[in-house]
């Protein structure tokens, strides 16, 4: 492919194929109909039901809005239909052109060096137009025009470069300017809570400047404005500081490298610095990464859906069809690409003393059947220059081996392929896959010229693929990388079970299997332990069901066995993460509860149908992203159980205070600044603990395990039983207790209301602590390290010293002595030895809501007359 006319992004090439592994593409168009991985509206409803939040929009405001995404949607479909219209209008008067003799093609003006201007490729590339392409010579009078070679690609010197995107331009497009802080600001002045907020604070101002004057009436309703702006600014810096975070994994994630041919070598450079007149080499599962034109290519297929919105798939030719658009992907064909494994023979060659370009100069290609992982083999059809014509298999060695009837012998003679020297090559084959080297066989027969098909039956021929001569059979060393062993061994330690599922043949998969710790012995290596593709394939559900637990290893795998080895294993309640490169990866990617794509090897219909895109394709990054995971996950346990206690806490302390006395200890202010700590202090406090090596020590959590385990509801019911004893004991008798019942009975309750005031702060403060490690004793344990957590345990308490000390009027709080202020301390410190005592209390293992639930049936059947006695 040439020349980028449009700027676009586009994906790395894939992986490997002709060792016999499935994780590339497939010559099925099918696999292209798999919808990209998006969580359900039900399941994402769920899951933000699941934080049991008082104000879900303001938990929720940085996720996806599903009522706008459903619009998008809409507007989508509207867009696609208007660009079939257009483009359908277009074709019309284009061939109202053609029959009525329309306009002369405009000859190809010269722009600076070159022979051509960018607005003719424009029109050239958008209109799709055949004859312009014809009048400037094809493919190869455009590669002339734009002084390029197609075997060789440009020079690729920077002048030259510099050159092209001065008259060209660079394959960028204008993005869509980032949302500024004051729009921010603006967003969170829409949450309900705080509309609401803002409603009472003008109503208590006019209010409180009516009845006692602008000079003390306005103390109240300020106070809540000024709560509710401090609230806003507080969400929108969080808010901001996100996007920005967001904004630069977008651009990583962007910044795709690929490789082109430039003075007759492939370098690999970023898409943002292709220029007009690259040639691109492409494989199956890529994605075009700009508008070009086709210079040569064999059963070339493109999946257009993404462009046009038709999921036909596209078939593609030098001479007929030869445009290809920015972002569709490549379905079928990738001989004018060389894979890695034919990187590794050619390179092999040469170091005995071929020379390539002599060799490739003096035959041309007539057909090509790209790899499939289906019949693990590939072939190509070529004509060499005394006019024989020659058919080259290679592939998976103990199948391109069946095939072969004589073999070349060591004199360079063509010997018959007897059973014993059959058996000899199998035994070679095992012996350098139990070194974990990748086996391909190499094989070719002769073919009569005058029974090759010509014209369009050529691009249908059937190599044939019997009576074959063996050439050679390479073993390939793909060594792993460093790091796996140890990563696998952590991914079992934290009981995530990893399974290797590969098209290499049994033996090489086993010794790679011993290599990276998925097999610890040899004694491992048994059925169903190690399992063949075609044995697991033949087995019905209910079979595969009853040993899909078993699977370490299998090997010689066709692309639908990973798919049906995921299928098994949710159906028994496991939670299944898959990983994979290629195209033929995707369904199980899609089908998977957790896809894992490589962004560099991967291809783009791989990482659509993924959850995650491993940004390095190591598998140690697999070990990080359990580490996050389980961090997240147990990062918002935390919060859950701190916020949950300061509900419950303040809550029933407010509730039994107003119906037994009328008056509430806590004030609408108090509550605003203990509703800021308990929600943009307190989520940015404990959801930013780092992982640590414990959490990959837990149990997986279960598909329907409950968020609130019953050690955090042990850990939440001591804490608030013990604030709502201790600030209740304070409200009822806390005068007489503080010792401050010979004071002026307004000024003593406004001072014992400033103490549980106080002291409430203080346990939420303390309580953070404990909230980091639910589960362990320490909880002090790496503390000091997380610097957001004390930066903001510090600040809270700074402000509440403010607060309670210096603004009274707003707060309705009075300033307290140093006895005092060390009760209210000694009230929120007790929450740490009470904390430690509790963990020495026992839990069930069996959920509290399992047991609700299993009580609410008994009772449904009891009242219905079904109990038994």
């Amino acid at each position: 492919m040439t020349s980028p006319f449009k700027p676009s992004p586009g994906r790395r090439r894939g992986g490997d194929l002709e060792s016999g592994r499935i994780e590339n593409a497939d010559s099925d168009s099918d696999t292209f109909s798999i919808p990209a991985k998006n969580a359900s509206v039900e399941r994402l409803q769920q899951w933000r039901k699941a934080a049991l939040v008082l104000n879900a929009s303001r938990r929720f405001r940085y996720t996806l809005d599903l009522k706008k995404e459903q619009e998008a949607q809409e507007m989508r479909k509207k867009i696609r239909t208007h660009a079939h219209a257009l483009l359908a209008a277009n074709r019309f008067i284009d061939m109202g052109r053609d029959q009525g003799g329309g306009k002369p093609i405009a000859s190809a003006t010269p722009a600076g060096d070159f022979g051509i201007g960018p607005e003719q490729l424009v029109l050239m590339s958008k209109d799709h137009n055949i004859a312009s392409l014809l009048q400037y010579g094809g493919a190869q009078g455009l590669a002339d025009l734009l002084k390029t070679n197609t075997e060789k690609g440009i020079s690729g010197d920077d002048e030259d470069l510099l050159n092209r995107k001065n008259i060209y331009g660079s394959n960028t497009y204008p993005r869509k300017k980032g949302k500024g802080f004051l729009r921010f600001l603006w967003d969170a002045c829409h949450d309900l809570t705080l509309i609401i907020l803002m409603v009472a604070a003008v109503a208590s101002l006019a209010l409180g400047i009516k009845t006692e004057g602008i000079k003390e009436g306005w103390y109240d309703g300020g106070s809540i404005a000024f709560a509710v702006i401090l609230v806003i600014v507080v969400t929108a810096v969080s808010d901001y500081k996100q996007s920005l975070q967001f904004q630069n994994l977008n651009d990583e994630k962007r910044n795709i490298h690929l490789e082109v041919i430039r003075g007759g070598r492939r370098v690999e450079v970023s898409i943002y610095d292709l220029v007009v007149g690259d040639v691109i080499p492409l494989n199956i599962g890529n994605q075009v990464p700009a508008d070009g034109v086709l210079i040569a290519g064999h059963s070339l297929a493109l999946d257009e859906s993404s462009m046009t919105g038709e999921s036909k798939i596209v078939n593609k030719d030098a001479n007929k069809d030869p445009f290809l658009m920015s972002g569709c992907k490549v379905a079928d064909g990738n001989e004018f690409s060389g894979s890695p494994t034919e990187k590794a023979i050619l390179g092999w060659g040469v170091k005995l003393g071929m020379n390539f370009e002599t060799a490739r100069s003096q035959s041309s290609i007539l057909h090509a059947f790209p790899f499939s992982s289906e019949k693990k083999r590939g072939g190509v059809a070529v004509k060499t220059a005394d006019g024989e014509v020659r058919i080259h298999w290679k592939g998976a060695s103990e199948i391109v081996l069946a095939c072969c009837r004589s073999y070349i012998d060591e004199d360079g003679n063509v010997a018959p392929m007897t059973e014993e020297k059959e058996q000899y090559f199998k035994n070679g084959i095992e012996e350098m896959a139990g070194r974990t080297l990748r086996c391909v066989a190499l094989a070719f027969r002769t073919y009569e010229p005058e029974k090759v098909p010509t014209g369009e039956e050529l691009s249908n021929w059937v190599l044939p693929e019997d009576d074959l001569i063996l050439l050679a059979i390479v073993g390939i060393k793909d060594p792993c990388r460093p790091g796996v062993r140890d990563s696998v061994q952590l991914c079992q330690n934290a009981g995530v079970k990893v399974r290797m599922v590969t098209g290499d043949n049994v033996q090489t998969a086993r010794a790679i299997a011993l290599e990276c710790g998925i097999l610890t012995s040899d004694a491992d290596a048994s059925e169903p332990n190690l399992i063949e593709g075609k044995s697991f394939r033949a087995l019905t559900d209910a079979g595969r069901d009853k040993i899909s637990e078993r699977i370490s290893v299998m090997g010689r795998s066709s692309p639908n066995d990973k798919l049906l080895l995921v299928q098994s294993l949710r159906r028994r309640g496991h939670v299944v993460a898959v990983t994979g490169d290629g195209t033929n990866d995707a369904p199980a990617l899609h089908e998977a509860d957790i896809g894992l794509a490589m962004g560099i090897a991967g291809t783009e219909v791989a990482k659509e149908s993924s959850d995650i895109i491993i940004l390095d394709d190591n598998f140690a990054s697999v070990v990080k992203v359990v580490r996050w995971g389980r961090s997240v996950y147990a990062n918002i346990q935390k919060f859950i159980q701190f916020q949950l206690t300061v509900n419950v806490a303040a809550l029933i302390i407010n509730v039994v205070a107003a119906i037994s006395s009328g008056d509430v200890p806590l004030t609408a202010v108090q509550l605003l600044w203990v509703n800021l700590i308990m929600d943009t202090l307190g989520a940015l406090a404990l959801a930013t603990e780092p992982p640590t090596d414990h959490l990959m020590g837990r149990p997986p959590v279960g598909r329907k395990e409950p968020l609130i385990t019953n050690i955090m509801w042990r850990n939440l019911l001591i804490q608030a039983i013990y604030q709502v004893s201790v600030l209740l004991v304070l409200n009822f008798r806390g005068i007489s207790i503080l010792g401050l019942q010979h004071e002026v009975p307004a000024h003593a309750t406004r001072v014992k209301n400033t103490i549980i005031f106080n002291a409430f702060v203080l346990c939420q403060a303390f309580n953070e602590f404990n909230a980091r490690k639910p589960d362990e004793k320490n909880i002090f344990k790496g503390v000091i390290k997380n610097r957001l957590f004390m930066g903001i345990i510090v600040i809270t308490l700074v402000l509440q010293v403010i607060i309670v000390e210096f603004l009274g009027k707003f707060a309705s709080t009075t300033k307290l002595n140093w006895k005092q202020w060390l009760i209210c301390v000694a009230i929120g410190v007790i929450s740490w030895p009470l904390a430690l005592v509790g963990k020495f209390i026992p839990v069930p293992k069996t959920p509290l809501s399992s047991k609700l639930s299993v009580l609410k049936f008994w009772g449904k059947k009891k009242s219905s007359g079904e109990g038994s006695l």
